[in-house]
Parts: structure tokens; sequence; C-alpha cells
């Protein structure tokens, strides 16, 4: 009897390599949508941690019959709006740890101040350095990545130009403000907005770090105008101090083109960097008069 031998096929070298290409293209157009959808996806977080912290703040004027203060004393040192607003995000414990009397870096805040808040801290904007670096970085301060807005003028407000803020968040040394006082219309007035740890020429000048590349400021606990207490003064979204330290008190963001803003009634906006800088003002000012039309 006559046997037949089965020959068993398979890929040949070429139509393997063909594959593997073919796959390979695949995966070159996948990722980026992939990318895009969980940039998308972080976007929304932060947008609706903006959300959240326009929430406490709402509850915190509903109690207080006033907006907290970007800094509670006219040093700048104690504490400001974040800290003001902790029991109104689910952070009474942490309230409760923080003395008020004592400025943000005393080491009896050290408990309060390095504690890292989800709430404070915007999934898109990466930390390209730990944040905090003992002995670098003040009382071991944990970040953050948001800021309030204090108006269209001089960061430091009355300790710098003698002028007060004309935002909605004030400090010491401008009085204080309430929902009365947004003259402008809640739905036109900037509340707070991102910031970003991204200035790649911007150094510790000072300590064991002296001279390394420090990226940002912002300190939740922090008072400071230039760490959260930001104005429109200066570029909308800049990527370096470019040797402005007032940069520092610009918003800004990771996200493409855009910055995320807290309006005074509660929504946000996606602002786009290219924005007419005389409209970004008329946005941060409370009380301008001005007419704000879609932006």
């Amino acid at each position: 009897m006559l046997r037949t031998r089965s020959t068993r096929s398979a890929f040949t070298l070429i139509e393997l390599l063909v594959v593997i290409a073919i796959i390979a293209v695949l995966i070159a157009l996948l990722l980026p949508a992939v990318q895009q959808a969980r940039e998308a996806a972080r976007r929304t977080q932060c947008s609706n941690n903006l959300k959240q912290i326009g929430l406490a703040i709402h509850n915190y004027h509903d109690t207080n019959t006033r907006f907290p203060l970007s800094s509670i004393d006219t040093a700048h040192a104690r504490s400001g709006a974040f800290a003001s607003i902790l029991p109104y995000i689910d952070q009474a414990n942490l309230y409760q740890r923080y003395d008020f009397s004592l400025g943000n870096s005393d080491p009896a805040n050290l408990i309060a101040v390095s504690q890292k808040i989800t709430a404070y801290l915007c999934p898109s904007a990466p930390f390209r350095r730990p944040v905090p670096i003992s002995g670098c970085d003040a009382n071991n301060r944990a970040p953050g990545t948001y800021a309030v807005s204090t108006g269209s003028g001089d960061p430091w407000g009355t300790v710098a130009s003698g002028a007060p803020h004309n935002g909605a968040i004030v400090n010491a040394g401008s009085g204080s403000t309430s929902m009365r006082d947004i003259i402008d219309g809640t739905s036109s007035t900037f509340l707070a907005g991102e910031s970003a740890w991204n200035f790649a020429d911007y150094l510790f000048t000072s300590g064991p770090c002296n001279g390394q590349v420090r990226w940002g400021f912002t300190y939740w606990s922090s008072p400071y105008p230039l760490a959260t207490a930001f104005t429109t003064r200066g570029p909308f979204n800049p990527k370096s101090r470019a040797d402005d330290s007032d940069r520092l008190a610009n918003f800004r963001s990771e996200h493409i083109g855009v910055v995320n803003m807290l309006l005074c009634d509660g929504s946000v906006r996606y602002v786009s960097e290219n924005i007419d800088h005389t409209l970004l003002d008329k946005l941060a000012t409370r009380a301008g008069g001005e007419t704000v039309g879609e932006f």
C-alpha cells in the first residue's frame, strides 16, 4: 500500500515579518488614541477637583458669610484658602491638626501640611521631582496644583503696590469679599484655576538642593501669592519662569493649549491659552463693570 506523507503548512519568514509589521502599524495608530483617551479622563478628574474646591468654597461662604482669604495674615506666613476649606472637602481631622495661629512652615504644623490631598492634585500635572524633598521643601509641605484667583493686578496686592486685590478672593490686606461683591456676575468671574510644576528654569537657590531644578512652588498649605494666590497679570499658561518670579503666580496647566478655570457660580471652563488678555483680565475682576461675552 502506498503511504502518503502529510505536509503541514507554516508561515514563511516573510509572512511572519509582514504580520509583525501590520501589528506595529496598528499599535502606532491606536497608541495616540489611547493616550488621548487617558488624558481626557485625567482632564475630567482635574475639572471635577476644581468643582469640589468650588463647592467647598461655597459651603465655607454659607457658614462664614464671606469667601476664605488667600492669606489670613499680611505677612503671608500662616495659612490660606485651601487650609480654611479643609472641613468642606472631608478633611476635618486634618483641619483640627492645623494650628492657624502659627506659620505653615512651623514644626507644629508639620503633620498637617505634609499630607497630600487628592482633591488638590490634578492627575494631568506630573511632578518631575519628589515633592517634598526633606530639607529643601520647607516643613516638608505637600504639593498642590490649584490656586485661587485674586484678580488682575499685582499678586502681592497692598504689600507691593498699595492696591487691594480686585478678584473674588483676596488676602488679609485687601479686606474680605462675599457673593454680593461679585458685581460682574458669578458666571463671568474667576474663583480659582490650575497651577503646574513645569518651570524647568526655576531653581532652588539655597539649602542642600541649591542649583537643582525646583520646577514649581504650589504647596496647598502656603498662603504665599506665588504659591496658591494667582492673578492674570503676566502671561497666561506660561511654560518657563524666564527670570520673572511673578510668573509663579500665573495660572498654568499641563493640558494642551487650555487651563481649567473655576468660576464663582461653581462651573469649570476650559480657557484657551490664546485668549485675549483684555478679556482675561475682565474675567479676573469682580467689579470692573465690564461686559463679558463668550470665551
